[in-house]
């Protein structure tokens, strides 16, 4: 498993302790900086932030839109209109 499929995993079952994790990062980085990058700081920091939220609205419209084996999703309509080359008997 990469790094980056560690933490989606990571920010889809936690996000508030990411967000924390992600704040705490950028009071430091802003601090040890002594405010010179502050802009620069904060706009990683929300962009982090919008990932974070982002893998975890995935997550739960992933697990509810879900479809048991039998169900038709939109693509799965059952007409035959897309096999028109197919000859009929």
């Amino acid at each position: 498993m990469s790094m980056m499929d560690k933490l989606k995993e990571l920010a889809s079952k936690s996000p508030d302790k990411v967000k924390q994790g992600i704040d705490k990062a950028s009071t430091f980085a802003d601090e040890k900086t002594s405010g010179k990058y502050h802009d620069k700081i904060s706009k990683g920091s929300e962009q982090a932030r919008n990932f974070v939220d982002k893998q975890g609205s995935q997550s739960q419209g992933g697990q509810e839109g879900q479809q048991s084996p039998g169900q038709q999703g939109p693509n799965q309509s059952g007409d035959q209109s897309q096999g028109g080359d197919q000859p009929r008997q």
